[in-house]
């Protein structure tokens, strides 16, 4: 392996400074990794979707994504390998280097590997390396101590953060949904038939599952590749070997400017060469002394007075010498163990006690589990609402009807038309609204419910067989709405088309 060229800084870390490296790694060349990512990945989610969508499943495509996950893995170490050489592949060499990496292990890792936590530091070991099984298997027992738990958790969060991309984005959906269209709870909801699930809403779910892996996988990979280069700088020492190839690089330099000084010298001129040498002969015959005080100008033994004055400066300097005291307490003499208090004369008795009362421990707590298991299933009918058990009708009248007569007349569209000719709009929608929940609730065979808001009758048009009168239902609901809580008011043309035909004319087809 050539270190020289190696662009990340080669030192032992900590396994958080590991996982810092491989998200900088990752942001440094996220271009290359997704450009790839995205060109492998893309063709292949819509393939599988449409086959789930061919075979009728539409959840197949979901799962097989999911499933081809160390098979992407491939391209972003592909290009992290390359690029910390500072040779950042583009998606096209990505795509055809993948043809010199070996499949067997892919193969493998699509199998019975395909659940194991530690694949973030497998795949280097695997891909990169190019040993024989027998020394794969060796390698990976010294690879994975100490670092077994920290991948294993790697894995989990990872999981954890796609799911939380996953969720956070039909929770924000949800956001955008109408109230009186959304379920009540999330029981209601998982109540419901799975299998009315449109396969829109199926591709749809894929699609953000999809998005969601492909911004955590790289990143899964980046930071899985950053332990692995951590590891091995540990056990085989690559910060030193640097160190070490840098220092002879140096010396060699030093050694050519060496003997490039003598070949100059070489060739210098006949007389600087012959005057060189009557130097040297003189200084052979007759030695120079040269005294210490000749070089520096001072005797060697006087200390410098400014040397002197810098010391005692530096030493009143709070940061550096001074003294000062610290004053703490301490045990004279340790205290010595205290003694048992059982009587050593029966050593069996203390374990007969400890037993005994652990096991009274574990009957009273599988008591107390019992006694809530008892307590749930006894109570378990107030703490679920079940849509046939109805709230009882109530005395007052609903509030929002308030405009609107005790009783309904026989003619329901004749006394709304009335009262609306009558510039009574609000009692005129009002008695409209009342008589369109009284014909839903019957409709339903259910009693009409004294405290049910606007939003409860929208979401049981929904229960009606019959589209036009359920779509009816919305609309008479909507225009009271907007007349009761806005001041909108509909016009004359609109207000004869709720009144035409059904709930204001019970006896109407429609």
């Amino acid at each position: 392996m050539e270190l020289e060229r190696i662009g990340v800084v080669l030192r032992p870390r900590v396994t958080r400074e590991a996982l810092d490296l491989g998200a900088a790694m990752l942001r440094a060349h996220a271009r290359p990794v997704w450009s790839a990512w995205f060109a492998f990945t893309l063709p292949l989610f819509v393939l599988c979707n449409g086959l789930g969508v061919a075979l009728g499943w539409p959840w197949l495509g979901w799962v097989l994504m999911w499933w081809l996950k160390p098979l992407f893995d491939r391209l972003p170490l592909y290009v992290l390998s390359r690029a910390v050489f500072d040779q950042p592949p583009g998606w096209r060499q990505t795509l055809r280097g993948q043809a010199r990496w070996p499949w067997r292990r892919t193969l493998a890792a699509l199998t019975w590997l395909r659940i194991d936590s530690n694949r973030a530091l497998r795949l280097p070991l695997d891909l990169l390396e190019g040993s024989t099984r027998a020394q794969r298997s060796a390698r990976w027992k010294v690879l994975r101590r100490r670092l077994v738990g920290e991948t294993s958790l790697l894995t989990y969060f990872c999981l954890l953060f796609e799911l939380v991309l996953f969720l956070s984005v039909w929770l924000f959906v949800l956001l955008l949904i109408p109230h009186e269209w959304r379920p009540q709870s999330l029981f209601e909801l998982m109540r419901g038939d799975t299998k009315l699930i449109s396969t829109a809403w199926v591709i749809a779910g894929a699609g953000v599952a999809y998005l969601a892996m492909s911004v955590i996988e790289p990143l899964y990979v980046a930071c899985g590749f950053a332990l692995y280069l951590n590891r091995r700088t540990q056990l085989e020492a690559w910060d030193i070997d640097l160190a070490f190839r840098r220092l002879r690089a140096r010396l060699q330099g030093a050694a050519l400017l060496a003997l490039a000084s003598l070949c100059l010298g070489a060739w210098m001129p006949a007389a600087q060469a012959q005057l060189t040498a009557e130097v040297q002969a003189k200084a052979i015959d007759k030695p120079v002394s040269v005294s210490l005080d000749a070089v520096f100008g001072t005797r060697a033994d006087a200390p410098d007075p400014r040397l002197a004055q810098a010391a005692t400066q530096a030493y009143r300097d709070p940061r550096f010498g001074g003294e000062h005291t610290v004053r703490r307490w301490q045990l004279k003499y340790k205290p010595e163990p205290a003694a048992t208090s059982i009587n050593p004369l029966f050593p069996w008795l203390g374990h007969l006690l400890s037993g005994f009362f652990q096991l009274l421990l574990w009957l009273l707590l599988i008591g107390v589990l019992g006694g809530l298991i008892w307590l749930g299933w006894r109570w378990r009918g107030r703490w679920l609402v079940r849509d046939e058990e109805a709230a009882p009708a109530l005395s007052p009248p609903i509030s929002s009807l308030a405009d609107a007569p005790a009783a309904l007349p026989a003619d329901l569209a004749g006394a709304a038309r009335a009262l609306w000719q009558a510039q009574r709009r609000r009692e005129a929608l009002a008695l409209l609204y009342r008589g369109c929940v009284e014909q839903t609730a019957r409709e339903l065979r259910q009693p009409p419910a004294a405290d049910a808001t606007e939003a409860h009758w929208l979401r049981q048009a929904r229960a009606i067989d019959d589209p036009q009168r359920s779509r009816r239902v919305v609309e008479i609901v909507r225009t009271w709405q907007f007349a009761a809580y806005a001041g909108r008011y509909p016009d004359d043309a609109t207000v004869e088309q709720l009144l035409a035909g059904w709930p204001a004319q019970p006896g109407a087809s429609t």
